[in-house]
Formats: structure tokens, C-alpha cells, sequence
């Protein structure tokens, strides 16, 4: 029996405690790499190189580069500055249209080590354009019974803001060098409306009938890690 007695503490009591003994070394060496993580873990640079392949198009013309700031290697401060120039086909019937301005966007996010060499972040964003819109309303009369209507319109000092919550996903290419994309979801808080034509088009949000707008962009950035 006394054997016995043995045989269980020795098969069951000994790999319990030394499973309790590396679940504490764990949480030390984690404990211990909070500590030593310094605060500040990197700074990076991006561009959104989706928004220079635009340039090929004749409806749009975009350019956006934004900046970010770890902290501990989870927090992250994020800015963003973009400008555009938007001139959507069919925008409204016998119009010609056209919106150009800048856009900012900043915002707060959490970082997750995804895998060694791929990051995931979850933000929210607050975002503020700047911007004038033209046009020129043509109508003619087939008939010839009435004049022929030709209209322009300039509107500056245009504003809009919104709100963004973001989720972005990257891989690490070389070095310093990673590629990913944004996943946004664009919630408009307000916008300079105007009569009779309304504005059609926000630089760095989009059409203003659409109150939440989901987008993608695609991103390079270069970060300078561990301070």
C-alpha cells in the first residue's frame, strides 16, 4: 500500500507542481518583458499606394501619407493627410461636377503580434476635410422654344467630418518595410450642405448620401523600432 502511495504522489502531485512552476516562469518572463519593453517602440511612415495607381484614372486624383507612433508596443498614435481631386461621371443629370480639398484623420489604436512577422490593429478615427466644390449646369432645349440654360457654380470653404473605426492588417517585407491594408467603415457627423445642388462628393470620405461608407486601402510603410 505504501508503495503505492508513492507510485500516485510521484505520477500525479511531482508533474502538477512542475506545471505550476513554469506557468510562474511564464508570467515572469512576461512580467519581465513589460518592464524592459521601452516606451517608446517605434515610429513609421506610409503612403497609400492604392490612391497613386488612381492617378491613371480621369475621374479622380489622389494622394494620402499618414504617420504612427507605438508606445509599449501595443498602443499606437496614428495621423493621416490626404488631398484629392474628384470628378465622378453622372454626379447629377445635365451637370458637370467637381470637388477637390484636403482631409486629416486622427486616431488611437491597439496593436496585436498576429504572428512573427505580421501585425493586426484595431483604431478609431476622427477625420476633418477641407474643401471647395464647381460646376456648371448645361441644358438645352431641343425644341428651340426656350433659351439654352448655362449655369456655373464655384463653392469654397466647404467642411465635413466623420468619424472612422478601422481595422489594418500587415506583413513585414524586409527590414523596417511592411505592406498591409485598411479596413474602414466611415460614419459622416456633418457636412456643409448646399441648395439647390447639394455637395456630391467629400475628398477623404466620399458621396454624402451615404451615411456609413466601408472602404479598403492599401498601404506601404517604413518603421524605425525599438528606442
Amino acid at each position: 500500500m505504501w508503495n503505492f502511495r508513492c507510485l500516485l504522489f510521484l505520477v500525479v502531485f511531482i508533474p502538477f507542481q512542475s506545471m505550476g512552476q513554469d506557468s510562474l516562469q511564464v508570467a515572469a518572463e512576461d512580467i519581465e518583458e513589460e518592464l524592459t519593453m521601452p516606451f517608446l517602440s517605434s515610429i513609421a511612415v506610409s503612403v497609400d499606394y492604392g490612391k497613386l495607381a488612381a492617378q491613371f484614372l480621369n475621374t479622380e486624383s489622389k494622394f494620402e501619407f499618414g504617420g504612427q507612433v507605438e508606445f509599449k508596443d501595443r498602443f499606437v498614435l496614428i495621423g493621416e493627410y490626404g488631398f484629392s481631386t474628384l470628378t465622378p461621371h453622372g454626379a447629377y443629370q445635365n451637370t458637370d461636377y467637381q470637388s477637390e480639398g484636403n482631409y486629416f484623420r486622427v486616431g488611437l489604436g491597439y496593436k496585436i503580434d498576429f504572428k512573427a512577422k505580421n501585425n493586426i490593429y484595431f483604431s478609431a478615427r476622427y477625420a476633418k476635410s477641407s474643401f471647395k466644390d464647381k460646376g456648371a449646369l448645361d441644358i438645352t432645349s431641343a425644341s428651340g422654344l426656350y433659351d439654352d440654360l448655362f449655369e456655373p457654380f464655384v463653392r469654397d470653404n466647404l467642411s465635413a467630418q466623420w468619424f472612422e473605426v478601422v481595422m489594418s492588417s500587415e506583413t513585414k517585407l524586409w527590414k523596417g518595410l511592411y505592406a498591409g491594408f485598411h479596413l474602414r467603415l466611415r460614419i459622416m457627423d456633418k457636412y456643409d450642405e448646399q441648395e439647390p445642388l447639394d455637395v456630391y462628393t467629400v475628398p477623404g470620405y466620399g458621396r454624402t448620401f451615404d451615411r456609413t461608407i466601408p472602404a479598403v486601402n492599401l498601404y506601404l510603410k517604413y518603421a524605425l523600432q525599438r528606442f
